[in-house]
């Protein structure tokens, strides 16, 4: 299966990536002590480059799981009436769904950065670029993400329904965010804007916490319908052969295997995003001089959460 991934996640995260990169070996550079704050900020940016980077791998690995899984509904409705259409079947994501998805959490990935950035005081213009990038883009998307990502996913009965006044709230936060990484911020300001992102950040993890919830009960729902018409296909086919047969019954467990694959790989995703969103929240409260001693969990906690998502994936069989 991961040789079909398609691991291309658009400029705003080829920006964050060139930002991670330029910010670790400025780090290293620099070499100098650091404040308390420049510390923790420096590991919840390391504990969020991991997240974030298997979350992106999550998302594509889920949609793979179900478009493969839906390959097996060509033999049950090949010769049906209507005819099987392989141009009809419909995706757990759409791509562009995906590609907002993928860009909303580079635009998190490089908040985090430059916020370590700043509190350890380097400097550097390609760091203030790659984020200006990361940033215009996803100002670009703010006041539309609401919308695309809950017209991404689910079916007409299952949708990521959002009152007037959250997606709003959604297009604030992201535009408050791309403002923070296309403006240039100086260290002195770093403890207030990291209590100010708060809400904004507490508001984009909901949608996305959100949306995995929509997308693991449309997955339930899409596996439930490609069982039952394999199920119908083998009990009311009578032309099978025996060794026919038999491999078309085999069909049935690979489906729910591949139904409980996709529905924990999705869980671990929502997970990570409660656990970044309660990280975050430690490291506004320790910016404020609350120093509370569960920050150190909560990023030990989100690493965790990286690293076994990371792990899931890898564990996902090839084909």
């Amino acid at each position: 299966m991961h040789s079909k991934l398609n691991y291309c996640a658009g400029r705003s995260s080829q920006a964050a990536s060139l930002f991670a990169l330029t910010f670790l070996m400025a780090f290293v550079v620099t070499g100098c002590s650091v404040s308390p704050l420049a510390k923790h900020t420096a590991a919840f940016a390391t504990a969020t480059n991991l997240l974030v980077d298997n979350s992106t791998n999550a998302y594509r690995a889920a949609e793979t799981l179900h478009d493969n899984a839906q390959g097996y509904q060509a033999v049950a409705h090949f010769d049906g009436n209507p005819p099987y259409n392989p141009y009809k079947t419909t995706p757990l994501i759409s791509e562009k769904g995906i590609q907002v998805r993928i860009d909303l959490l580079a635009a998190i990935k490089t908040y985090a950065q430059s916020l370590a950035d700043l509190t350890s005081g380097v400097k550097s213009d390609k760091l203030d670029d790659a984020a200006a990038a990361v940033g215009a883009n996803l100002k670009g998307l703010s006041s539309t993400l609401a919308a695309d990502i809950a017209g991404s996913a689910g079916s007409a009965n299952n949708k990521l329904v959002l009152s007037t006044g959250e997606a709003n709230g959604i297009s604030t936060a992201a535009e408050a965010l791309g403002n923070f990484l296309a403006s240039r911020k100086v260290k002195a300001e770093v403890p207030k804007q990291i209590k100010a992102m708060q809400p904004n950040i507490e508001a984009l993890c909901k949608l996305l916490q959100d949306d995995i919830g929509i997308l693991r009960n449309q997955s339930s729902l899409d596996y439930r319908v490609m069982v039952e018409d394999q199920d119908g296909f083998i009990r009311h086919n009578t032309t099978l052969t025996p060794i026919e047969r038999r491999e078309e019954i085999l069909v049935l467990p690979r489906l729910v295997q591949s139904q409980r694959a996709t529905d924990t790989l999705l869980a671990q995703l929502q997970d990570s995003i409660l656990k970044f969103n309660l990280t975050y929240q430690a490291l506004a409260a320790e910016a404020q001089g609350n120093n509370p001693e569960s920050l150190a969990a909560r990023i030990s906690e989100l690493e965790a959460a990286g690293e076994n998502l990371a792990k899931y994936y890898q564990s996902l069989p090839s084909k």
